[in-house]
């Protein structure tokens, strides 16, 4: 079960990475003055930040249910 979920967070955190560098070199490649690029930026990533702790909670509550599901069939084998 432990390589499953490494998978899933290596797969989790590759896709904010990407995200991330993605969004950035977006931004900082348009022409636009510096203050509005550093705004955007930063906007940019609270955006990010934002979108990847709503995934993380959405992992950790479908790990959480997961963990139950296999408890609840634990117990009913051992019955």
């Amino acid at each position: 079960m432990t390589n499953g979920r490494d998978a899933i967070m290596t797969g989790i955190l590759s896709f904010a990475v990407g995200l991330v560098v993605g969004g950035a070199a977006g931004v900082l490649l348009t022409p636009q003055s510096g203050p509005r690029t550093r705004r955007r930026l930063a906007n940019y990533a609270e955006d990010m930040y934002e979108d990847v702790k709503e995934r993380a909670t959405e992992l950790a509550e479908d790990t959480t249910d997961a963990v139950h599901r296999v408890i609840e069939r634990g117990r009913k084998i051992s019955v």
